[in-house]
């Protein structure tokens, strides 16, 4: 069974699950609901993982799908820990900096993660947005 809230993912994650199979099968759940249920699904804090990157990134995913789908932004995102202090990018693409920086979405960008334009695309990703 596919986690049906943000906190649901990183507490399978904490758990033993893996971080991105974790997040990305809270997406494939978030993809196919309803505006009303998408909110609840980012409206309680995640925990914190102890892990710096993690725990930006998952700030960045509460506030890049508030953003993205029309939602209200968690207070959650906001939080220091949920923000890096120094730049992380994607292994082994240093040719593509640049564009990393210009396309990253802005709930990436200013916790410093760059990224590519839709970050958190999956196969379940909507067609009309």
């Amino acid at each position: 069974m596919r986690p049906i809230t943000l906190k649901e993912a990183v507490t399978r994650s904490l758990e033993g699950y893996g971080f991105v199979d974790a997040i990305s099968e809270f997406l494939d759940e978030f993809y196919v609901r309803g505006h009303s249920e998408r909110q609840r699904m980012i409206e309680e804090e995640p925990a914190l993982t102890g892990k710096a990157f993690q725990d930006a990134y998952v700030g960045a995913v509460g506030e890049h799908l508030a953003r993205r789908w029309g939602l209200e932004i968690p207070a959650w995102v906001e939080f220091p820990r949920r923000f890096l202090d120094q730049p992380h990018f994607p292994e082994f693409m240093e040719l593509a900096k640049p564009v990393f920086i210009r396309d990253s979405p802005i709930a990436f960008r200013r916790r410093l993660i760059f990224t590519e334009a839709e970050p958190l695309r999956r196969a379940r990703f909507p067609k009309d947005s």
